[in-house]
Parts: structure tokens; C-alpha cells; sequence
């Protein structure tokens, strides 16, 4: 739910939700959470923020790029793990991706994901306008939101 961009997006994430639990059954959601503990590294200026998503070489595929008749095609990427053939694969691979950074320091690729953080008490309101749900139990732990609800 915290990489839903709208407000509109989150209710109808819900209403899915709702769809296909039984009734009866138990839906468990958590989400990232604005106010953080005093003590904490993370700090957020707001609700709607980009946070670095740290990724594995191994689980990105190569990017399809443009020939130069404009067609889509994917290039392999040669793949140099010791790093004195050139290139590392995480360097590469970071250079492929628009937005994309290379970390040297951990030899991983970085990009920058959307992120909703939710207010105290923001996701029950939004659980209020979905027919059908009913919160069960909320609670703040000390990086996210959570909270239960039931299908009734």
C-alpha cells in the first residue's frame, strides 16, 4: 500500500482486498509510517517521499535499448565479476537504467522508489470507506503501520 501514489489507487487496493478474502477472513496490511521513533535513522520530510531501493545485480534483467532502426532489442550485458576486466556487472547493470545509481561502496545498483507514509490513523480512515471492512486491531511498530481487518 505505501508505493500506491493515490489516495483513490490505496482505496481500490482495499476494495480488491475485499473482493477476494472470504467473508469472514482476515486481511493484515502494513505500511511505512511518518512519525518514527525519536531515536531513529530514518526521518521523513513529508508523506510523499523517495526512498533508495537497493537491488542485486543478479535479479535485474538487461534493458532493451533502441537499434539504430529505433527497434526495441535486449543486449546482453558482459558479465565481469572480479572487476579488472572492466567493468563490475552491478556497475553495468546501473548504467542501463534510467535513474539508476551505482553504489561502489556495497557494489549494488540504487534506484529510487515512491513511497506513501502513512499518518496515525490515516489507513483505518481508508479502511472506513470501503463496504464491508472493519478494522480489527491497529498498531505502530517502529518502522510501519499495521493493522487488521475482517470481512464482514
Amino acid at each position: 500500500m505505501h508505493h500506491l501514489s493515490t489516495e483513490g489507487r490505496r482505496i481500490r487496493c482495499l476494495a480488491e482486498l475485499r473482493r477476494i478474502v472470504r467473508v469472514g477472513g482476515l486481511i493484515n496490511v502494513q505500511a511505512w509510517a511518518l512519525e518514527q521513533e525519536t531515536d531513529s535513522r530514518r526521518k521523513f520530510h513529508g508523506t510523499d517521499v523517495l526512498v533508495p531501493f537497493n537491488a542485486q545485480p543478479k535479479y535485474l534483467q538487461a534493458v532493451a535499448k533502441d537499434d539504430e532502426e529505433g527497434n526495441g532489442t535486449s543486449q546482453s550485458v558482459p558479465l565481469s565479476t572480479d572487476g579488472t576486466k572492466g567493468k563490475g556487472v552491478a556497475q553495468m547493470m546501473a548504467e542501463q537504467y534510467i535513474g539508476a545509481e551505482f553504489d561502489s561502496k556495497k557494489n549494488l545498483v540504487v534506484f529510487q522508489r515512491y513511497c506513501h507514509m502513512y499518518r496515525k490513523g490515516e489507513l483505518e480512515q481508508l479502511c472506513e470507506r470501503v463496504p464491508g471492512l472493519e478494522v480489527m486491531e491497529s498498531c505502530t511498530t517502529e518502522r510501519a503501520r499495521t493493522f487488521g481487518m475482517a470481512m464482514l
